[in-house]
């Protein structure tokens, strides 16, 4: 870049409202046709707009424009101008007597990640949506999620038709925004997901369309056998535990070999890897080594999308490259504003850093997105502050909802035993014991490294309660 003494990232607010749209939909990878038929106006107009953005930039070329945005679009000051916006929740897709489950979760997990990748504003993650309909009515759901808007959608399934019906709801003024219905064949599930993302997004935020563009194409699955596994395995690998673990490493594998390019399953694959890195469920130089290649995988596939970037921070963390980390996650939440956890596990990495400003703002941001899914990343968040009382609270709360979860058992333990409440650390410690006799304070420093204080302090206080 030619960048000449200029502040990082140089002259973007100066631009016009009109150069920023030209200049995201660049970021976004869209081609100068692309951009104009976006954006409504002639090819050379989008020319002559780009020209000008470079001379604002002082780069050479959109490549390097893009890079100059993404690090300005990943401020905080921006996202917390996301975070202040209506946020949306898409419900888990209902089907009308159980057949087409599994394709109508997938579909649910595809829709956020659309939406997501789609829109400034704010879109809750799946993990915490998909109980959402357990607690109550449209109100209720709105509330406690806090998402203005809710997506609700019905599935219907026969042999060679499917229905989608869909509604969008203003929970805060009790009405419908929009009503549709998708017919379409099951070979055609995918471009109903393209169809249904253009409508509704187009029908409920009108005003900031302009600003709203398609990235570069994500690739579908040509095998909907693949699909389908890949969504069970995420499914598994959400509960958190060992068996469940193995269980949804061996579905992801299956559908990698029915479609070895299906970025959905290689992403779900270094889940499952760094899970068993962080619980000590296998091997760890094995189950590192499988993170890296699903993380790099995943970036050479889709390099616009968020996976890849977000795997590849999370092999660097486990490597004590927080600085890499850091890199990583800045372009992944670039390309997806909404990716909740990339906001959580970089609010960590910037909390063992010393940035205390930033990295509680990602943290709250992650907890914005994900209300009911990212507590244990806020109990290590209180744990580095060592604010031992907040800490402790909130991983039990987190073990009340997932009880086998080694890591916030773990996390209960230290917390436990700096307060002092030995008889509670005890029996955190006995728990975890139970459940996964090899847990060690040994293999926890080693996985996160000692240098760091936190990670000190945990590792500490297993040793103290005989996790060695």
């Amino acid at each position: 870049m030619k960048r000449t003494g200029r502040e990082d990232p140089p002259s973007i607010e100066a631009l016009s409202p009109r150069r920023r749209e030209v200049l995201h939909l660049v970021a976004r990878g869209l081609t100068n046709d692309e951009i104009a038929s976006a954006l409504g106006i002639a090819v050379g107009t989008v020319r002559t707009h780009l020209g000008a953005i470079l001379a604002a930039l002082d780069v050479t070329n959109r490549t390097e424009a893009a890079v100059a945005y993404q690090a300005w679009d990943a401020r905080p000051p921006r996202l917390e101008e996301i975070l202040v916006r209506p946020a949306l929740a898409v419900l888990p897709i209902q089907t009308v007597d159980g057949r087409g489950r599994a394709e109508a979760a997938g579909l649910t997990r595809d829709l956020v990640a659309s939406f997501s990748r789609w829109c400034g504003f704010p879109v809750i993650a799946n993990a915490a949506t998909a109980s959402a309909r357990e607690l109550g009515g449209v109100e209720v759901i709105s509330r406690t999620l806090g998402a203005r808007f809710l997506l609700d959608a019905m599935l219907r399934v026969s042999a060679d038709a499917w229905r989608l019906n869909v509604e969008l709801v203003d929970a805060e003024a009790g009405c419908c925004l929009a009503s549709e219905v998708h017919d379409f064949t099951p070979d055609g599930l995918f471009a109903a997901q393209d169809r249904l993302c253009d409508a509704v997004v187009a029908a409920t935020y009108e005003r900031l369309i302009g600003a709203l563009a398609r990235p570069a194409p994500a690739r579908h699955p040509e095998v909907l056998a693949a699909w389908e596994l890949a969504h069970r395995g995420l499914n598994l690998q959400a509960s958190r535990e060992e068996q469940a673990n193995h269980g949804a490493r061996a579905r992801l594998q299956a559908a990698l070999a029915q479609e070895p390019t299906l970025v959905l399953g290689h992403f779900g694959l270094g889940l499952t890897a760094y899970d068993a890195v962080l619980n000590q469920w296998r091997d760890r130089g094995e189950a590192l080594d499988e993170l890296a290649a699903a993380g790099e995988r995943c970036a050479t596939l889709a390099p616009h999308l968020a996976e890849g970037w977000y795997l590849q921070a999370r092999h660097h963390q486990a490597l004590g490259r927080h600085d890499r980390a850091v890199a990583s996650l800045r372009i992944a939440i670039a390309n997806n504003p909404s990716f909740a956890a990339a906001h959580a596990l970089l609010g960590q990495v910037l909390l063992l850093a010393g940035e205390q400003h930033e990295g509680l703002a990602r943290m709250r941001h992650a907890c914005r997105l994900g209300p009911r899914a990212y507590v244990a990343g806020l109990a290590v968040a209180y744990f580095i502050r060592s604010e031992y009382a907040l800490a402790l609270a909130t991983a039990e709360q987190a073990i009340a909802t997932n009880p086998r979860y080694p890591f916030v058992r773990a996390l209960a333990v230290a917390s436990a035993w700096y307060l002092g409440r030995t008889a509670v650390a005890w029996a955190h410690a006995a728990e975890l014991r139970r459940m996964h006799h090899g847990f060690t304070s040994a293999r926890f420093l080693d996985t996160f490294g000692g240098e760091h204080d936190a990670v000190a302090r945990i590792a500490h206080a297993l040793a103290a309660v005989a996790l060695v």
